[in-house]
């Protein structure tokens, strides 16, 4: 939150962005309070510091632009004016799902490409003189050799995600000297750049490669940073996403009107009262489809509607509001059938698909009994049993709880009734505290006996008498919510009238399994 309202002055929009990611992870009075509060003080501390460094270059505004209120809109066709933004939406929401899959997939690669070098630790215990394994390949030895593993060791092993980052810092500033409108260029400059109306004139077009022309250089800038992007942010290196993915937007708008618009198209929609643009209506136009493009192209990459607000709040420009809004939209219901959020992506590389999948998709949605562990009475625990039975289930299970049931003594369906739950740390304390020395095995014991849920010297509770328990028809959605905000030890049970029907765990639910 702070840091989108300090980094662009735009509290509301940092407070809706925050949010936005964070649900239904955390939502309560506090977080948004706090986010508000954060958001407020990072944009005061903003416009401070940009107050004592004014007439300087020391701080810039991460967007700005020089486009007039009502410049690039006004015409006598409004429907097709935005119907134009909407077009530009929906390809900034099929670039967006791309981007994010292609950055997917990048880097998955750069990353087992990173580990595959071989932990540091045991190829210092291979060091010396001593003979190699059996099937152990002898290790290089000379010069060169005793460098390269006195350079790897010096580095602690991780050589592969410097020269990664080495590489692209390189090809990165290779590229954008190639680049007269990318070089040298921090990202408010650049942005700034490319929202500017006077980016066409004959006086400012020393950025157009000649062989390439205007709509070559852009299509080439667009894609040197759509690549390097993906790069940088597949490194081993904290990086942020929603500048970068601002200029991409930016660029992917300005080769919208440049390319696919032929100049004809713009003229006649421009027009107003039957009087021809002129060409700064022309240069106003160009730049808010870059401003639009930007804003549609992060809000499909974040799936943030926040960044239509953000834009706006920013600008400042009255005509903007339904461009922004329509094309933010736009953009979000393309990219949802292309790809998950770039945050939720990342989460699914991690084994926890089971966060998108619960909070982004229609999993969300479907009856808990879809995704539960069917539960047989061989892996439950009976109320009344001997300590020779709990060791041998406890020892034949991988589970980490365990339900204790009632038997129904009229149904051989092989169902019973959910009394309680231990997990196993309790089920091995238990065990310790009646029978140390195994002696009595075939004692038998009540597990519902009010000493193990309430011990009389305040010890931990050995049974837990009141386990969390849904419905079969309850949703995925509501079971994880509800284990955010229970003490369910990571364990929920699914009844039916009282009766044990399966299991659902935390890891169940964040890992790829539903």
């Amino acid at each position: 939150s702070v840091g989108v309202a300090a980094s662009f002055s735009a509290p509301i929009g940092g407070v809706i962005f925050s949010l936005e990611l964070m649900l239904p992870q955390t939502y309560d009075a506090f977080a948004y309070w706090g986010c508000f509060t954060a958001a407020v003080v990072g944009a005061i501390t903003y416009a401070v510091e940009r107050t004592l460094t004014s007439g300087s270059v020391r701080l810039l505004p991460l967007i700005s632009s020089n486009v007039l209120p009502g410049e690039g809109v006004d015409t006598d066709y409004p429907v097709m004016r935005l119907a134009i933004d909407i077009v530009l939406g929906m390809l900034c929401g099929l670039a967006g799902g791309t981007w994010v899959r292609c950055h997917s997939y990048t880097a998955g690669v750069l990353k087992r490409w990173r580990l595959r070098e071989a932990p540091l630790p045991a190829r210092v215990a291979a060091a010396g003189n001593q003979e190699p394994l059996l099937g152990e390949a002898d290790r290089p030895r000379g010069c060169c050799a005793c460098l390269w593993r006195c350079f790897v060791r010096l580095l602690g092993g991780k050589w592969r995600d410097l020269f990664l980052v080495a590489t692209v810092v390189t090809l990165n500033t290779v590229l954008a000297s190639s680049l007269p409108l990318l070089g040298g260029k921090p990202q408010p400059l650049l942005i700034s750049t490319i929202f500017d109306k006077t980016l066409l004139f004959s006086e400012n077009d020393a950025w157009v490669l000649p062989w390439a022309g205007v709509a070559g250089t852009m299509t080439l800038c667009f894609l040197m940073k759509w690549t390097m992007t993906i790069l940088a942010l597949s490194s081993a290196i904290p990086a942020g996403v929603v500048a970068p993915t601002m200029i991409i937007g930016g660029l992917l708008g300005r080769v919208f009107g440049h390319v696919l618009l032929p100049e004809w198209f713009v003229s006649m929609m421009l027009t107003k009262d039957g009087q021809p643009p002129t060409e700064d209506q022309k240069g106003a136009f160009f730049a808010r489809c870059a401003i639009v493009g930007a804003s549609a192209f992060c809000a499909a990459v974040t799936r943030a509607f926040a960044m239509a607000i953000t834009v706006f709040e920013v600008l400042a420009l009255p005509n903007s509001v339904l461009p922004l809004c329509s094309s933010a939209l736009a953009a979000i219901f393309v990219a949802n059938k292309v790809s998950l959020p770039f945050f939720d992506a990342n989460l699914a590389t991690r084994n926890l698909g089971g966060i998108p999948a619960i909070t982004f998709t229609d999993k969300a949605i479907e009856p808990v009994m879809k995704v539960m562990h069917v539960v047989d009475l061989s892996e439950c625990l009976p109320q009344i049993v001997t300590l020779r039975h709990l060791l041998h289930v406890v020892s034949n299970s991988q589970h980490d709880f365990f339900p204790i049931v009632r038997p129904l003594d009229w149904d051989t369906s092989n169902q019973g009734l959910l009394e309680g739950t231990m997990t196993r740390r309790q089920v091995e304390l238990l065990l310790k505290k009646l029978d140390p020395h195994a002696a009595t095995p075939d004692r038998e014991i009540d597990l519902m006996n009010p000493e193990f849920q309430a011990p009389p010297d305040g010890s931990e509770p050995l049974v837990e008498g009141s386990p969390v328990r849904v419905s079969p028809d309850c949703t995925v959605k509501d079971v994880y919510l509800l284990m955010k905000v229970a003490e369910s030890d990571g364990v929920v049970y699914v009844t039916d009238r009282g009766i044990l029907q399966g299991t659902i765990t935390l890891s169940t639910l964040m890992s790829r399994e539903i």
